[in-house]
């Protein structure tokens, strides 16, 4: 309780009644109102503070503490992050939009902006709150859409507007005008990954909104928007997140010699198109068709029309397929495990408690189909141990974050012990017993594969997987004693 000076005329009361004087006190204290919030001292919880303010619309009061971190604490990390949030263009911090689930092993999509002063910041606010839902209405996205995290980024600019024509402004992100038929806009692809780098977590995508930006632009990993088109937007993730060439032939900018890429082609020999494979499956949309790569000839595309890289608003089966496969770059199957298994290579066995042992397997969760999980349990005396040097020791082997690096799984030549789908609650589990197995070590393998196989569909989404992402391995050794 506060202290809380009481008169004179009270204090005479309190004389002659003790509990009419504390009655008294009690008031006036909860009239003085509730003692002050004790505010945090430490450099990180501070900074952790000033990053709420800024995601609750409170810019002002956010540069203000950071400013006060950066002066108080001049040689922590907090201290000299919080000094760089000072400038006139800075970002502010990152803020939750959509969140299925761990960073870890979801893709995360940031919305920044560029060229919005403070005072229209609750605007590039708003066009981040938009862009989920245009997502989630586009195939491949909608049905993986339980794979995606967005976030918004607080992105304030000392100025509005784009460099060009003579011009220079101040702004966090650099946006400028490319010499093209339409003025494009681009922005300084090295301040986007300076300002990624500052979000835990960052798979390095992001969607970039310029304030008076013209049409738009896909690098690797950022797309541009110049203005709010929802058709832009994805059509530049298109290029950005899954290498996606463009499908139209209108002429834009000088471009040079067409390269082949996923879904263009020099050449118009079926044989050699990048989505060979879609034309042996005779798919009956996909052929060779010219004009493509933002020029009428010489240049051949997947389809005929329809595709978000030409003119329309779905992805076409070649480029879908290729989004699939670099959603599943990032995202692994499986999504958790218990126990949790050892690092590849360590054979370290797990503990029955009593008589029964149960694994359980949670896998992604696509929105209409399911995943196939398969389990084999073999004797460890198929899979023997290399011996180690004199004086070697072994260390377990990291995983790569980018799936694209890791090799394809080796084929298995026994059937299955237990075979089936995910189901509903994404969940699959192994339960083994003692008195079904007999004494010795055994190998417990679970595999999850995406057949991409959707009910109502004649063909997968997916045809071809050299780099074996859609499927992922977990293993653990068992020891029956």
């Amino acid at each position: 309780m506060s202290t809380v000076a009481v008169p004179a005329a009270v204090r005479a009361i309190g004389e002659y009644n003790a509990p009419a004087m504390r009655a008294v006190v009690v008031l006036l204290a909860g009239l003085s109102g509730p003692a002050p919030l004790q505010e945090p001292s430490n450099p990180d919880d501070l900074f952790a503070r000033a990053e709420e303010l800024a995601c609750g619309g409170r810019f002002v009061d956010a540069r203000a503490l950071y400013k006060r971190i950066a002066r108080e604490h001049p040689t922590t990390l907090a201290g000299r992050r919080a000094s760089a949030r000072t400038t006139p263009s800075a970002f502010l911090g990152s803020c939750a939009l959509v969140d299925h689930g761990p960073a870890a092993n979801r893709v995360e999509v940031v919305i920044l902006g560029d060229g919005y002063e403070a005072d229209h910041l609750r605007a590039l606010d708003k066009l981040a709150e938009d862009v989920p839902p245009l997502f989630e209405r586009v195939e491949p996205f909608r049905e993986y859409w339980s794979y995606f995290n967005f976030l918004r980024g607080v992105c304030v600019s000392a100025d509005a507007g784009v460099d060009g024509f003579g011009r220079d402004y101040d702004t966090l992100l650099g946006a400028y005008t490319l010499a093209t038929d339409a003025g494009h806009v681009a922005i300084d692809v090295r301040r986007v990954r300076d300002v990624l780098a500052q979000i835990p977590g960052s798979d390095e995508l992001a969607v970039v909104f310029v304030k008076l930006g013209v049409a738009g632009t896909g690098s690797p990993g950022v797309a541009v928007i110049g203005g709010r088109d929802a058709s832009t937007t994805i059509h530049e993730f298109g290029h950005a997140f899954g290498g996606l060439g463009d499908e139209y032939s209108t002429h834009t900018h000088k471009r040079g010699a067409v390269r082949d890429s996923i879904n263009i082609s020099s050449t118009e020999d079926e044989e050699h198109v990048p989505w060979r494979h879609w034309l042996e499956a005779r798919h009956p949309s996909v052929g060779v068709y010219e004009g493509a790569a933002g020029q009428p000839q010489d240049a051949w595309r997947p389809t005929a029309s329809g595709c978000v890289m030409n003119d329309g608003e779905a992805f076409c089966p070649v480029c879908r397929e290729a989004l699939v496969l670099r959603i599943y770059s990032i995202v692994d199957p499986i999504d958790e495990v218990e126990p949790p298994a050892p690092p590849p290579g360590i054979r370290e066995p797990l503990a029955f408690s009593g008589d029964t042992l149960e694994i359980r397997v949670r896998t992604m969760r696509p929105a209409r189909h399911d995943l196939e999980v398969s389990w084999w349990v073999e004797s460890a005396n198929q899979y023997p141990v290399t011996p180690a040097e004199p004086g070697q020791t072994f260390e377990a082997r990291p995983l790569s974050p980018d799936r694209r690096f890791r090799r394809p799984l080796l084929p298995k030549h026994v059937d299955p012990t237990q075979n089936g789908r995910t189901g509903k609650d994404a969940v699959s589990s192994l339960r083994l017993s003692k008195q079904e197995l007999e004494p010795g070590q055994y190998r417990v393998t679970c595999r999850v594969r995406d057949t991409t196989e959707l009910r109502g569909e004649k063909f997968p989404w997916v045809l071809k997987d050299e780099l074996g992402l859609l499927e992922s391995e977990r293993v653990w050794w068992v020891d029956v004693r």
